[in-house]
């Protein structure tokens, strides 16, 4: 006789489902986009943990499949809306940066590796979308599809793997001076790409 998984717990402070996570994601966020705003220099540690709110709330969580839900129990929404609320922020952000009468490279540097996150990620899936949107009409999309995966993730591995080895190494790379956009774009590109594909 198989198991029966046991019934989740109920959530933190008996809050509704993500409401924590949520709050503190909106928190950090908050945060960050107010010491932008002052011109305050951003600790790492609150642009870290923005770039994992990121990566909750845009890439592991829309990726990862969905636990059974018992009978009788309500199923989780996904968190549309602090993903609104934090591209809202965002662009937000950067609009008002760039109506001071800046150029865009002024645009502070912590806004702009957030943004390459973003963008990275957007990018992958909705290349991934476009590629994936109709491969189960045919074999041949299927194949299209399938060959599309397999030329996204050799070029990930590899500029990856390249990039990696120039930092290790402490030589230069072709990308000079924006190696460290071309490997959050890689790897955003890619986690992204994954989304749709999975």
């Amino acid at each position: 006789m198989a198991a029966v998984p046991p019934a989740p717990g109920p959530e933190p402070l008996r809050l509704p489902h993500g409401s924590v996570r949520g709050t503190i994601a909106i928190f950090v966020t908050a945060t960050y986009g107010y010491l932008l705003l002052q011109g305050k220099l951003v600790p790492a540690v609150v642009l870290n943990a923005v770039v994992v709110v990121i990566a909750f709330y845009f890439g592991t969580h829309t990726a990862t499949s969905k636990p059974p839900v018992p009978p009788g129990q309500p199923v989780p929404r996904p968190p549309r809306l602090v993903r609104a609320l934090l591209l809202i922020g965002f662009a937000g952000l950067t609009l008002w940066f760039l109506s001071q009468h800046m150029s865009t490279s002024d645009v502070p540097p912590q806004l702009v590796a957030v943004l390459e996150v973003l963008a990275g990620y957007v990018l992958g899936v909705a290349v991934s979308w476009l590629i994936h949107r109709r491969a189960h009409l045919s074999a041949v999309r299927t194949r299209l599809a399938t060959a599309f995966r397999d030329v996204v993730a050799v070029g990930a591995l590899g500029l990856t793997a390249y990039i990696c080895y120039s930092f290790l190494t402490g030589g230069t790379s072709i990308f000079a001076s924006r190696t460290e956009d071309a490997l959050s774009l890689v790897v955003t590109f890619y986690f992204g790409s994954r989304v749709i594909g999975h």
